[in-house]
């Protein structure tokens, strides 16, 4: 096989190193996901809900203001599900280029309550 280097230089035994301990942390990133969703089937569809609104109260907000939660996490509960729960406690979902995670926000308010 053969790999391009930059002039004089070469992929050294370093370089192989490196691309295996990203391999590592993919198959591990994969597994943990996999065992949160193995963890959360034993769980009732009710608990379930009481963590799933936790993770929403608890996640960590990105730049655009989304929450981001994995939905292999919650077995039972389906996208509609998850829509009805997060709209109940005032989130809204995006359901466009989310690449299979459930984005959550939250709209601004109007500022009509901090007369």
């Amino acid at each position: 096989m053969m790999i391009a280097a930059p002039p004089g230089g070469e992929f050294g035994g370093w370089g192989w190193w490196v691309i295996g301990a990203f391999g590592v942390l993919f198959v591990l990133s994969i597994f943990f996901s996999f065992l949160d969703g193995w963890k959360m089937r034993k769980h009732s569809y009710e608990e379930q809900v009481e963590v799933f609104l936790e993770d929403l109260r608890s996640g960590a907000v990105t730049r655009r203001g989304h929450i981001g939660l994995n939905p292999l996490k919650y077995t039972k509960l389906t996208d509609k599900d998850a829509d009805r729960i997060a709209e109940e406690v005032g989130y809204y979902r995006q359901t466009f280029g989310t690449q299979g995670q459930w984005l959550f926000f939250r709209p601004a308010d109007s500022g009509d309550e901090r007369k």
